[in-house]
């Protein structure tokens, strides 16, 4: 009797459920769209990703405490979630596509680094590794959107984010060990792995978030193809093998503005040279790029369930700066409810700094504590800490002009950088008042030389990084907001050579700028 009593209570509090799940959505919230309501009670529907986030803030809401609601998935019609590519034909697509590349490279660009061939191999396997040098654009931009393909090739397969890294590997250590006659390197090797993921992992994940079903504009289909090719013609080649459907809510903001700088001065040992710097007081138009994927309080499932890419640019008559940073959550756990949260997590790190004043990249692996409270219902307070260990950095200070006094035939380039591990502190606090917004972030990177990595007549020591943000903004309209920022840059250089003495650079900089909502609020 009891196992009959059970199913009964069990079928009566089923059927009680629905039915009071549909009272709600047919009753008590009317701002559900008709479309939707039809959409609900089949259960076959594929819903865009507006209509996820209508649904969801219409049951749900859109605070803190339904924050768990957006990681429930719908999979589509069309999934095999759970299923895998056949390793096999992943590797041999990784491949593929170093074969493709290298040919484009000897028969199209005629590169005198793709005319390889059996002794190189053979000198690669004797000689074993070499750090290389080649223009820093190159080896921490080009080599880690190479690594995205091979990444999202196995990403598309159904292989997850440590999988996926592993046919990463397999594709940068078979083409620095066969397709280039320089020899291999352990910088491109793990910029193209690890940042390569994180490059993956980001493009893959917005160009899914392109498309969730068959029924979407053609142009979404050309977006998804432009934010990763090689995912999205593994997933038209062999389906859709993820669980990923366009619920994580995405916001994206645009900045422009102009502004100008001062403040720079120079100092060599003891000596004050400001004249060096006099041209940097100047002034600049800047351009801003916030994006930020999922909430930063809720629970991280799978690894870059919540990340942030933010790109800043800046460029005058003189000189430019430009900076991308990508974070990503690899685990978390915290509490979070009535939106308040404390957030403790596991991130990686890839900050790049490209310009006239400094050239210096990090890609680090630590932790962060984030807090956020509503002191008042008009008034939050937000603060995180990130502490990082540089696996790879590289920088070159600025320090051309000083080896040139004491090598006259010493020509500088882009080239000239060492390459260095240290670690990475970032505090960032964050106030809101009804429309007002107080920002600052502040950001610390402490290098040190990684021995034998020095440039042709490079010095080594320590390097230091400071870089600091302020900015003020007030809401406009709902999708605009009208700011002012203040940068301000620090350089410093310390290296054990009896002619390069300690010397450091500082440039401020102010901007005005109009900051646009186009996804989220």
């Amino acid at each position: 009797m009891r196992p009959r009593l059970f199913k009964i209570l069990a079928s009566l509090l089923l059927f009680l459920s629905v039915s009071a799940f549909s009272q709600k959505v047919n009753g008590e919230i009317p701002q559900i769209p008709d479309s939707l309501r039809k959409k609900i009670e089949n259960k076959n529907a594929v819903f865009s990703i507006q209509e996820a986030r209508e649904l969801r803030n219409a049951i749900r809401g859109d605070s803190a405490d339904a924050a768990d609601a957006i990681e429930t998935p719908i999979i589509p019609k069309d999934s095999l979630f759970g299923t895998y590519v056949n390793p096999l034909i992943v590797g041999t697509e990784v491949l593929g596509l170093n074969a493709f590349v290298w040919a484009w490279d000897y028969w199209v660009l005629d590169k005198s680094y793709a005319h390889t061939g059996p002794s190189y191999w053979k000198r690669n396997f004797r000689e074993g590794w070499e750090w290389d040098h080649n223009h820093w654009a190159i080896n921490f931009y080009g080599h880690p959107y190479q690594g995205s393909m091979y990444y999202a090739t196995a990403r598309a397969g159904g292989y997850g984010f440590y999988g996926s890294m592993v046919f990463a590997a397999l594709g940068s250590s078979t083409w620095e060990m066969f397709c280039e006659t320089e020899y291999p390197a352990p910088n491109d090797l793990i910029s193209t792995t690890v940042a390569g993921s994180m490059f993956g992992e980001v493009l893959y994940r917005l160009s899914r978030a392109s498309y969730n079903g068959s029924k979407v504009p053609w142009y979404r289909h050309l977006l998804a193809f432009a934010l990763e090719p090689a995912g999205y013609a593994q997933r038209r080649v062999f389906g859709n093998r993820d669980f990923y459907t366009g619920l994580t809510p995405i916001e994206l903001t645009v900045a422009t503005g102009i502004g100008s700088r001062f403040g720079s001065d120079y100092r060599f040992g003891g000596d004050d040279a400001d004249e060096l710097d006099a041209e940097w007081n100047d002034r600049h138009g800047m351009m801003a790029v916030s994006l930020e994927y999922g909430r930063p309080y809720t629970r991280v499932r799978r690894p870059f369930d919540y990340f942030t890419l933010n790109f800043f640019g800046e460029g005058g008559l003189e000189g430019k700066v430009l900076q991308m940073d990508i974070m990503g959550k690899l685990v978390n756990r915290g509490i979070h409810g009535r939106g308040h949260w404390l957030d403790f997590s596991v991130n990686l790190d890839y900050d790049t700094f490209y310009g006239d004043l400094a050239t210096v990249s990090t890609l680090s692996l630590g932790g962060a504590m984030d807090i956020a409270l509503w002191l008042t219902p008009n008034l939050r307070f937000r603060v995180m800490n990130q502490v990082y260990w540089i696996m790879l950095g590289s920088a070159d200070m600025g320090y051309d002009d000083i080896i040139k006094e004491f090598h006259p035939d010493y020509e500088p380039d882009m080239d000239s950088y060492q390459y260095n591990s240290g670690v990475k502190y970032s505090l960032m606090i964050e106030t809101l008042y009804k429309r007002w917004r107080i920002y600052n972030k502040t950001t610390i990177d402490a290098m040190k030389t990684i021995e034998g990595t020095t440039a042709e007549y490079g010095v080594s020591g320590w390097d230091f990084l400071l870089l600091n943000n302020t900015a003020l903004e007030y809401r406009l309209f709902s999708w605009l907001d009208l700011g002012h920022r203040l940068d301000t840059y620090v350089k410093m250089a310390a290296y054990s050579s009896k002619y390069a003495e300690p010397m450091s650079r500082r440039i401020h900089a102010f901007s005005w700028y109009l900051n646009f909502h186009l996804l989220g609020s």
